[in-house]
């Protein structure tokens, strides 16, 4: 099986009419808003409601644009790109 070379992930900051945030647990007892990993073909948008859905069971409605982060891994750390 070959791995991948880079992976595609969307997350989402979700608010109620309350200005309530969404937030998930982690397996390991932290919180991070909801998301997960785009499946190949997959539109990001349809990917993002997706995942909030598998999460947390809501539906919801995308309605601002898309930020892009560029993540990579070195021996110092973590390092991003907006």
């Amino acid at each position: 099986m070959n791995m991948p070379t880079h992976i595609v992930a969307v997350g989402g900051i979700v608010k109620n009419e309350e200005g309530q945030v969404l937030l998930v647990r982690t397996q390991h007892g932290g919180w991070v808003f909801p998301g997960g990993q785009v499946e190949n073909g997959e539109n990001l948008m349809v990917a993002l409601s997706r995942e909030i859905k598998e999460e947390s069971g809501i539906d919801i409605e995308v309605l601002s644009g898309l930020f892009r982060f560029l993540w990579g891994y070195s021996l110092y750390g973590v390092s991003y790109k907006a």
